[in-house]
Formats: structure tokens, C-alpha cells, sequence
């Protein structure tokens, strides 16, 4: 006699809530750190801000949207024969890898010698791409 593992299944709307959590929650934490780097700053960071927004808002509209798109097709045609999906499906397996990239890449920066106020325009139009982008999971998941 076989046990079976349960799996944790989850609606395909559940799995987009979940996508939009965290892209939300990581463009937040970015966002975050950048704006703690700038205010600490003592030089004058306006438009070191505006170019990070404005690149954000760009990378947002014209990347990562396009990516929020793409997956919000794939979870919406995964399993068509089940009702539920596994929660870990909420990004794409080869995607796990990426993120895990670009953890390590970031820490790699935080941990380097350049700057921080140079480093907070990074993460600061990234934060802002994927709170941009997170918008697109919420209006796919009706909420």
C-alpha cells in the first residue's frame, strides 16, 4: 500500500493572489530599503528618486507587466483536468531559479563598496516595477 503525500492545492485565483502577495511584498521590502538609504543620504537625492521612479515605472509598464501577463496565462492553463493547483505554482519551476539569482545578486550589492544612495536608485526602480506589475495579478484575480 502507497502513501500519498497531499498536495497543497490551491484555486487558480488563490494562485494569482498569491503571485500579487509577492511581488507586492518584495517591491515593498525593496522599496523600502532604498528610500532608508536615500533619507540617510547627505547629498541632495531628488533626482537620484525621480530617475528611479521614472525607471521603475518603465521597467513596470513595459517588463514586468509583460511578464505578469505571461504568467498569469500559464496558471490560468495549468491542469486544465484539475480543479486545484499546487501553491508552489503560483511562479514557473525554472523561475525559483531566478529568484534565487537575483537574491544572491542583490545581497552581492548591499554587501559591495558602492555606495548605498547609488544602490537605493536600483532597488528603488525595481521595488517600483514590481509593485507596478503586482497591480496586473490583483485585476486578474478579480479582487
Amino acid at each position: 500500500m502507497t502513501t500519498r503525500i497531499p498536495e497543497p492545492a490551491v484555486s487558480r485565483r488563490t494562485l494569482v493572489r498569491s503571485a500579487a502577495t509577492v511581488w507586492g511584498a518584495v517591491g515593498t521590502v525593496l522599496s523600502l530599503r532604498a528610500m532608508l538609504w536615500f533619507r540617510a543620504s547627505e547629498r541632495n537625492v531628488f533626482w537620484m528618486v525621480f530617475i528611479a521612479l521614472l525607471i521603475g515605472f518603465l521597467k513596470g509598464h513595459f517588463v514586468f507587466s509583460k511578464l505578469a501577463q505571461k504568467n498569469i496565462r500559464r496558471i490560468f492553463e495549468l491542469a486544465p483536468h484539475k480543479e486545484k493547483v499546487c501553491i508552489f505554482a503560483f511562479q514557473a519551476a525554472l523561475s525559483y531559479l531566478l529568484v534565487i539569482g537575483m537574491i544572491m545578486l542583490g545581497l552581492l550589492l548591499r554587501f559591495s563598496p558602492i555606495p548605498r544612495e547609488y544602490l537605493a536608485i536600483v532597488y528603488l526602480a525595481i521595488g517600483i516595477g514590481l509593485l507596478y506589475a503586482s497591480v496586473q495579478y490583483w485585476l486578474a484575480a478579480g479582487t
